[in-house]
């Protein structure tokens, strides 16, 4: 974005899908059933459920948590005061594809074993928005939401990582198919977006 970053919250949103590994290799993390996930939430310390297969975890956020890939799936739901609370599936890859969204958090396509066959794995990094439960005014409402909406800009970014990826002959078949997956989620988004702002409460 242009002319510096002057919100916070978007601030810290596109700071966390830039620092995450997208598109690039690393070793696999724990071992072959263990992975270590960074929760964030906007807000910060919302208290979040982590439930799976035969997995229950209550944390506070930002935390790290080491996590048994036979888990997965895993719902994450969060909740602060003065928001709605928001779940959120957070699910392993087999060839280290995580398919998330950007407006409203998630991980969005981090590359988590590069090496493939090296079991399944969380994504390292996980983050969930929580939309506030009401509004003083309606133009406080579309302030939030339209700074939500500034964050659709970083979709081409993470496309464009996809595209390069699948370029590499080591790709499997399905790349193409997958970031076919990625310009869906970009599409909807926007949608998505406008629902939320339609369903917010105004004091």
């Amino acid at each position: 974005m242009s002319g510096g970053c002057t919100n916070k919250s978007i601030c810290r949103a596109v700071a966390l899908i830039l620092a995450a590994p997208l598109f690039a290799g690393c070793a696999s993390i724990v071992s072959d059933d263990d992975s270590t996930t960074y929760f964030e939430t906007d807000p910060e310390k919302a208290r979040c459920v982590l439930h799976g297969q035969d997995f229950r975890r209550v944390v506070e956020t930002p935390t790290s948590m080491s996590l048994p890939s036979e888990a997965a799936p895993i719902t994450v739901a969060c909740k602060a005061d003065g928001y709605r609370e928001t779940a959120e599936v957070l699910d392993t890859s087999m060839d280290g594809w995580i398919l998330g969204n950007i407006i409203f958090g998630g991980v969005v396509g981090a590359v988590v074993d590069a090496a493939r066959g090296a079991g399944q794995k969380f994504s390292p990094r996980f983050m969930i928005v929580l939309e506030p439960s009401t509004f003083s005014t309606g133009a406080e409402r579309d302030d939030w939401y339209d700074r939500r909406r500034r964050l659709v800009v970083e979709w081409a970014r993470v496309i464009s990582q996809a595209e390069t990826q699948c370029s590499d002959d080591t790709v499997d078949d399905a790349c193409e198919d997958r970031v076919k997956e990625l310009r869906v989620k970009r599409d909807a988004e926007p949608k998505q977006l406008e629902d939320h702002r339609g369903r917010a409460q105004v004091n």
